[in-house]
């Protein structure tokens, strides 16, 4: 009798309608006529409601996205992360606001979040005969949230390089005997110096070896995009420009050819300038072939004091390989 009367209740256009008991009750006032209730959004709160873009005061959300077997027999657990901000970047050291539990807090994760998901970002060992009901609790609070990412050895949890590649898009329509076939290149990074003043140069050095998988795709034809179909709405002549003020954040692509670097701010109080920005392509003229090998010189510039744990993400146009360097900065 219940289920009957609430589905007339959502199926017929009614002036009232309560459920017995106080289970459900709608109520409609002064749109009665026309059978519909109006909700101005402006008179919901902004944060619960759906689509709303942020660029401060949001949260960091932990996020587990999977195990993999090592040779030895023991997991890697891989983790990243959601920034729900589009400009803030938090900073949130490691302790009693960034640590794992049980065990030691420091597993090796970021203690500088950029903005939006960010995945894959780092791995943690767990021994062979771990548990499979047990689990592994990255806990982050940042503005008074405290959110978690809980790790464990569920079947359905299993992952391999084709989940990563894809969900990095990274693949770039090689076959899989190729990804399955390829080996992570190796990457070691250095310094000029350990310690540096604040916006002075420093130069960073990433080398890297490879096997000859993958092999080079076609290059992208740069008119492509221009050859492309019009689209069928065009704004007018006088519609607004976006204003200056509200930032356009992008993420970084991965070449699809050579060997190439990305550096990121990893943990530190602060970003950092890096020059190039975003993924170094390696180019004639520069140490390697490329493929193989490669030498890769960048320089970065720090606005704040601090110490820095920066990170390189190596790829070889399939997979990536991670070092890090870590950098003290003075006045």
């Amino acid at each position: 009798m219940m289920r009957k009367v609430i589905m007339k209740c959502l199926t017929q256009r009614v002036p009232q309608a309560a459920l017995a008991g106080g289970l459900v009750v709608v109520m409609v006032f002064g749109a009665a006529a026309s059978g519909r209730a109006q909700i101005n959004s402006r008179d919901v709160p902004i944060v619960t409601q759906p689509q709303q873009r942020f660029n401060t005061g949001q949260d960091v959300q932990p996020i587990f996205e999977g195990w993999t077997h090592n040779d030895d027999g023991s997991y890697n657990f891989l983790f990243g992360y959601l920034n729900r901000n589009y400009a803030e970047r938090p900073h949130v050291p490691i302790g009693e606001n960034n640590f794992f539990s049980p065990g030691e807090q420091d597993r090796g994760q970021p203690a500088y979040f950029y903005p939006r998901t960010n995945r894959y970002q780092f791995e943690v060992r767990v021994p062979a005969d771990f548990p499979p009901d047990a689990e592994l609790t990255w806990q982050v609070t940042h503005r008074g949230s405290t959110q978690y990412a809980y790790g464990w050895l569920q079947a359905e949890w299993e992952i391999d390089v084709n989940t990563i590649t894809s969900n990095g898009r990274t693949q770039f329509g090689r076959s899989f005997e190729e990804l399955y076939a390829d080996v992570p290149p190796t990457i070691s990074v250095e310094a000029s110096q350990a310690s540096i003043s604040v916006d002075q140069p420093l130069t960073l050095t990433a080398r890297m070896t490879d096997d000859e998988i993958p092999v080079p795709l076609p290059e992208r034809d740069p008119d492509a995009f221009r050859r492309r179909r019009e689209p069928t709405l065009i704004p007018p002549d006088d519609a607004p420009a976006m204003p200056d003020n509200i930032p356009q954040y992008s993420r970084h692509n991965v070449p699809r050819n050579h060997l190439s670097v990305l550096w990121v701010v990893f943990r530190g109080p602060s970003d950092a300038e890096f020059s190039p920005e975003g993924y170094q392509e390696w180019e004639e003229g520069m140490d390697g072939d490329g493929w193989t090998s490669g030498t890769f010189e960048s320089t970065v510039t720090f606005s704040e004091p601090g110490t820095y744990t920066l990170r390189a993400f190596g790829s070889d146009a399939l997979l990536i390989s991670k070092a890090n360097v870590t950098v003290t900065v003075t006045e």
